[in-house]
């Protein structure tokens, strides 16, 4: 698929990672066969690691928030989202073993952004994660030790009616893919894709969030599967309200933050018919006895945080999630930049009061009030880019900070600050661009590099008497290395044997005649060929010479004793061969 335009979106319901985050092992085995007959050769494993981020984020993964960090605005017809710039994180690991997606299928990503009022929550930081998660959920994690991370506590009944189901969160995360190039959309990565986890809660008008993104990595403990049922309306609860009742004097504090343990909890619940419950709950509030420890009723009226009887108290178990990041907001404001542009005054548009009407030169000038970099104030003289005047432009730039586009009009004797501006309006502009900035950056430590690798070869060639490198691309610490080696060496005659071969041939177990004498061997071509000479090939051919020249073959075949010395030589050539292999043979 080509690349979108600029200006352009392409959204992907999810990029799955080839391999989830995990240990594997991988075993290398080849089948062999030789004459229809199987034969393998044997197998060996390897093991590897696939890692990825999990109970910690780098703030260097987060490509972009929305709302704006520490924004204030109005935001409560938006989601929150944040952009992560690695396009499979999401889905890099599992949700749980009760939730994995065929091949082909959206998968269930592991990552939830949780909105919630800053009265709702308290971050927490560096906390184990035994003191995070509960104990089961601590073993289907692998049980890892030495585990520290930053959590979110809430009321564990919050989350669980804003936390989304396994199914919304398939709806709640995408991949986007845009241009390089769009510097609004790209935000200076790389590749042009994000993974955008959004929020399932919208933000009221004047609340103060904290946006929170969270692992929910085998967290079914506090995942819906359904709808949260009932609504208020009036004050009443639709549904039932289960309320926990304990003693003041039964309380206790518990890792997880609560004042009774996760079982302590369970074990609580009684549960009654509404009549009943209704009935318990007002004798609880007229009768001082009537709610003990180990009691649990269901009412139709909201009670929270109510005293049902004398030294009685409602219980808020409250929950940790694993926290990965988070950015707070404020919601507030007078709208939209689209409400604000409805609400315009046009009159504005028409004549200005002459009492405050800005005195106009004819090329466009206007005198501003300006401080100086002494503190003290004066009067300058602004133009802006839109006049009705030609205009001739400055000749003397390029500048390289404002100071230096500062003028003096000579008619008037005041500064004129129009290039002075403009240069300080495009620099911000400039170092706003993430882009922009990462290339400057990227340009100054090239420029730096290529600097300092100068002056080193400027130091080397002077102290050194070195040659002068000229080529950028050739390596300094290579050629200076040759270079020295060679003055080092120079005028040195190469020694006559380097490697000390003729010293390994001096040895008496290499010389023949002392090799026969010790093995009794019948003769010294037999110690030759013992140690790997062939002396029947090697040793040269004695013949007589003949008084006459052989022209022709039967002038050869007549020649006796020419013959009987070829012979003698073939006889020894084939004593040698045979002497050599039965010697490999045995």
């Amino acid at each position: 698929m080509a690349d979108p335009q600029i200006g352009e979106m392409v959204l992907y319901d999810y990029i799955r990672p080839s391999l989830l985050a995990g240990q594997y092992r991988m075993r290398v085995q080849t089948d062999v066969t030789v004459t229809t007959t199987a034969t393998p050769l044997p197998g060996e494993d390897f093991h590897f690691d696939v890692e990825g981020p999990r109970f910690s984020l780098a703030p260097s993964e987060v490509a972009g928030v929305f709302p704006p960090r520490n924004g204030h605005g109005p935001f409560d017809s938006a989601l929150p989202h944040v952009a992560l710039g690695r396009r499979t994180l999401p889905w890099e690991r599992a949700l749980g073993d009760a939730y994995t997606a065929p091949p082909g299928q959206t998968p269930y990503p592991f990552l939830a952004l949780v909105l919630l009022e800053q009265d709702e929550c308290e971050i927490l930081h560096d906390q184990a994660l035994t003191d995070v998660v509960p104990g089961a959920v601590f073993t289907r994690l692998g049980s890892p030790a030495g585990i520290r991370c930053d959590a979110v506590e809430a009321d564990e009944q919050l989350l669980r009616g804003i936390l989304p189901m396994p199914e919304e969160l398939q709806l709640l995360t995408h991949v986007r893919q845009v241009n390089v190039n769009d510097r609004e959309l790209a935000a200076g990565d790389s590749d042009g894709y994000f993974a955008v986890v959004m929020s399932n809660r919208v933000p009221r008008a004047g609340g103060s969030y904290v946006a929170c993104l969270v692992s929910v990595e085998e967290r079914t403990d506090l995942l819906p599967t359904t709808d949260p049922d009932g609504a208020f309306h009036g004050g009443v609860l639709d549904g039932v309200l289960v309320a926990q009742i304990a003693e003041s004097s039964e309380l206790a504090p518990s890792a997880l933050g609560t004042s009774v343990t996760a079982p302590q909890a369970d074990a609580m619940r009684l549960v009654a018919s509404p009549a009943t419950a209704a009935h318990a709950a007002t004798a609880a509030v007229s009768a001082p006895v009537a709610a003990t420890s180990g009691t649990q009723l269901q009412v139709g009226k909201l009670l929270d945080r109510q005293r049902l009887g004398l030294g009685a108290v409602v219980l808020h178990p409250k929950a940790r999630l694993v926290l990965l990041h988070s950015w707070t907001f404020v919601c507030e404001g007078d709208g939209t930049f689209r409400q604000l542009m409805q609400a315009l005054d046009v009159g504005m548009m028409g004549d200005v009061d002459p009492a405050s009407k800005l005195a106009v030169t004819d090329t466009g000038h206007i005198t501003i009030d300006v401080t100086d970099r002494l503190g003290a104030p004066e009067q300058s003289w602004y133009r802006g880019p839109l006049v009705s005047e030609p205009l001739t432009r400055d000749a003397l730039g390029p500048y390289h900070s404002a100071d230096q586009a500062r003028r003096v009009v000579a008619e008037t004797g005041a500064e004129n600050i129009s290039y002075a501006s403009a240069f300080e309006v495009g620099r911000l502009l400039a170092a706003a661009d993430a882009r922009l900035a990462q290339e400057l950056m990227r340009w100054r430590r090239g420029a730096f590099r290529a600097s300092s690798r100068q002056g080193s070869v400027v130091t080397l060639k002077d102290a050194m008497h070195l040659t002068a490198i000229t080529d950028p691309r050739e390596p300094v610490a290579l050629r200076y290395t040759v270079d020295v080696l060679d003055k080092i060496t120079a005028g040195i005659v190469a020694p006559v044997d380097p490697f000390g071969i003729e010293r390994v041939l001096g040895s008496p177990l290499l010389q023949p005649e002392v090799i026969a004498q010790a093995f009794g061997l019948e003769s010294v071509a037999d110690a030759r060929v013992l140690l790997g000479e062939e002396p029947g090939l090697a040793a040269p051919v004695t013949v007589r010479a003949q008084d006459r020249v052989l022209g022709t073959v039967d002038d050869v075949l007549g020649d006796e004793v020419g013959l009987a010395a070829l012979a003698d030589v073939r006889a020894a050539a084939i004593d040698a061969v045979r002497i050599q292999g039965e010697g490999e043979l045995r």
